[in-house]
């Protein structure tokens, strides 16, 4: 049985996303990518302390190594500290992509998508990207208005992957020994009355939890893209998820507070009305997530 959202840590994220439990550490690793600020909450923590900052950084993934991989405004980084940073390069035209989130697959490599924002809203399509292990760079998908949310179901053959502002959650078949993707398809499409899906985690059954922003809700999707439950919350901007905890029982919920006013909310949608977010969340639950995958980064 699902309990009431308690608060955990209170530190006014202008934009909270990309939590991430690491096992190892037992800690949470969380961003505010608006203010370039990556925290860690631990069970001893009162509240999120500053791990990283001056950098921008919208997703986190474990290296193998105890480093972790950051993806922001700048690139792909593989970070130890603050003295030691490490861009993992390629060649792209135009300079680094603008990465908005990604995951670790099960081969050591990091999926990563970008996005291409200004004033008036988009400004180019964003790609997927892999980057195995070994450093080289591929192409998977092309044509996203704002990438975001991944994860992989149970047996890693099929890749969830969120387009926020055209409201879909698609589906990749993922190849076992390559890593490549193909096979694109709608997993979820989300009413133009709901808010739009943001980040996702993957539980252990194969169901897909999708915090929805500007919903005040996360969304639990069972394999064939049905609504299983919805989960309510008090702050507006809803915007990652991730299980955590000993037994990964523990869901953890990040929300934004800088109101964010684009033509994507649902009609009728009052973007002064308060409560947007800024709070760090967890719910106490009876399903369990699975571990993170970790990079392999050298």
């Amino acid at each position: 049985m699902d309990r009431i959202a308690e608060v955990v840590a209170d530190d006014g994220n202008l934009c909270g996303e990309g939590p991430i439990w690491d096992s190892s550490e037992k800690r949470l690793l969380w961003v505010d990518n608006e203010a370039c600020l990556v925290f860690e909450l631990g069970p001893a923590t009162g509240g999120g302390r500053v791990i990283s900052r001056g950098l921008m950084v919208a997703g986190i993934a474990l290296n193998r190594d105890g480093r972790l991989v950051f993806c922001g405004a700048t690139g792909l980084h593989l970070w130890g500290g603050p003295a030691d940073c490490r861009t993992l390069g390629g060649e792209f035209a135009g300079g680094p992509p603008c990465f908005n989130d990604l995951v670790a697959g099960p081969r050591g490599e990091v999926y990563a998508g970008t996005i291409h924002w200004g004033p008036e809203g988009m400004e180019r399509p964003g790609r997927l990207y892999r980057c195995a292990a070994d450093g080289s760079w591929s192409v998977e998908d092309e044509g996203f208005e704002l990438a975001n949310g991944l994860g992989f179901s149970p047996d890693d053959r099929t890749l969830y992957c969120t387009d926020s502002t055209a409201r879909r959650i698609y589906a990749y078949d993922v190849d076992a020994a390559s890593g490549r993707l193909s096979g694109r398809r709608v997993f979820v499409s989300v009413p133009l009355e709901e808010g739009i899906p943001d980040g996702l985690t993957v539980d252990r059954q194969g169901f897909v939890w999708s915090a929805q922003w500007y919903g005040g809700q996360v969304v639990r999707y069972d394999p064939d893209g049905r609504v299983e439950r919805r989960i309510g919350l008090p702050m507006r901007q809803v915007s990652s998820v991730a299980f955590g905890g000993d037994d990964l029982t523990d869901l953890y919920v990040t929300t934004a507070a800088n109101s964010w006013k684009s033509p994507h909310a649902p009609p009728g949608y009052e973007f002064d009305a308060g409560n947007m977010g800024g709070p760090l969340y967890r719910l106490r639950t009876e399903i369990q997530g699975r571990p993170e995958h970790l990079a392999a980064f050298g």
